[in-house]
């Protein structure tokens, strides 16, 4: 119980992180971004506003921190806390510190045949496992679905804003092919679907956990 109480801890305090300074506070800070000037916002990082930095990694390290909340709550291991709290730390200090000078063409392709992959592996397991579950559950096992298809159309949508038709990461492109109001419509789409992979996400999950309850009443009669 008391593990309960650490793990439901620090999954809050990653919340209200997340909440309080990735988003909340990201509708005044962005625009305040946009109106320094390009020396300045070069050196944030490494010291001259110390909120950048909880900003900019708030997004990572809140994430992190309500997993690991959620996974001592729900008494994961303490092997797999261990790879979990490491594994964490290595992704947010290489996501806030590491960058490129130059766009690798072949790094995204790569990357997006793994998604590719991915995502076929998923449909294809999803078809087999569908077949042997029932009433809620294979409810939940749809929208899973229907989640899957969002988020491989929003990584379709930011390869299209990094790369043609838009551009983002070759400016140089971008302004040959004069694409600002389509880079807008496809980052809108992207928005939605990621917004509807989420969404789907989360139902899922909450049909499956609506279900288990039931059972474990039923259990208990």
């Amino acid at each position: 119980m008391k593990m309960r109480r650490v793990g439901a801890v620090i999954a809050g305090v990653g919340a209200v992180y997340l909440v309080a300074v990735a988003w909340v506070s990201s509708w005044w800070y962005v625009p305040a971004l946009l109106e320094l000037e390009a020396r300045d916002l070069s050196h944030t990082l490494y010291g001259k506003t110390p909120f950048f930095v909880a900003w900019v990694s708030s997004g990572v390290l809140g994430a992190m921190l309500v997993a690991l909340g959620a996974a001592i709550y729900s008494a994961v291991g303490r092997l797999q806390l261990l790879l979990l709290a490491i594994g964490g730390t290595l992704l947010m200090v290489w996501l806030v510190f590491w960058s490129t000078p130059s766009h690798n063409a072949a790094a995204f392709g790569v990357g997006g045949g793994l998604i590719l992959f991915c995502f076929l592996t998923s449909c294809l397991d999803w078809a087999e496992t569908r077949r042997h579950v029932s009433g809620p559950t294979r409810a939940a096992s749809d929208l899973r679905l229907a989640a899957y298809v969002s988020f491989f159309i929003a990584a379709w949508g930011l390869c299209g804003l990094l790369g043609a038709p838009t551009f983002a990461l070759r400016p140089e492109f971008a302004s040959l092919y004069r694409t600002g109001s389509v880079a807008s419509g496809l980052a809108i789409k992207v928005l939605v679907c990621l917004i509807l992979g989420w969404g789907l996400s989360t139902a899922a999950q909450r049909i499956e956990r609506g279900e288990r309850k039931t059972a474990e009443q039923d259990r208990m009669r």
